[in-house]
């Protein structure tokens, strides 16, 4: 029995290993990148960290929550982004994704409400998205815009910005909010058709 026993585990140790691996590298491995001097390095590192919180892995999550805190943008971004994504609520980031609502990139603070949305700082998150969709520069209102629109129904606080939006000197921004505002019932079609 014993003999059987060891088999089965001798086997079973490598796919074990592999469940721990992303890339074919630990989760150690891809954290010490994120200190890497190349950038692809970080963001390489970053997304294969989100990816491995999303799969559930161990330790991820937090790591994911740790790279919010790194002095990169880019590496806080993407980070958010994966946050954004994940499907448990996660406790201890709660204060960071909190933190990054306040974080010098917009378009950080953009994902970190999304991240947001539907937890105890909904309406932190929905003020946060609010005052980006009249951010001076076009691609972060774009951003904002688009994050509106994901959440669907949940948006409806953000009618009233939205309906600002569709006289946006980006055309891309009005189009995003007829749509945004087309799924909460606001507009009988999502083009500038329905005008």
């Amino acid at each position: 029995m014993r003999v059987a026993f060891a088999v089965i585990l001798a086997l079973a140790t490598p796919l074990l290993a592999q469940a721990s691996r992303h890339l074919g590298r630990t989760l150690a491995e891809w954290q010490a990148d994120l200190e890497s001097n190349r950038s692809i390095d970080r963001l390489l590192a970053v997304r294969s960290i989100g990816e491995m919180a999303l799969a559930g892995e161990a330790g991820a999550a937090e790591a994911l929550f740790g790279a919010m805190g790194h002095e990169d943008g880019s590496v806080r971004f993407w980070a958010a982004e994966a946050a954004a994504h994940l499907a448990e609520p996660y406790p201890s980031g709660e204060t960071v994704l909190r933190e990054a609502l306040k974080d010098p990139v917009p378009e950080v603070q953009v994902q970190a409400a999304l991240a947001q949305i539907g937890s105890k700082a909904d309406q932190e998150a929905l003020a946060t998205l609010s005052r980006l969709l009249s951010h001076p520069n076009r691609g972060v209102r774009l951003h904002a815009a688009h994050a509106a629109d994901s959440l669907g129904k949940r948006a409806s606080p953000l009618t009233e910005e939205l309906r600002t939006a569709l006289n946006d000197e980006f055309d891309y921004v009005q189009r995003v909010a007829r749509h945004a505002l087309w799924t909460l019932g606001e507009r009988p079609c999502p083009y500038r058709s329905c005008e």
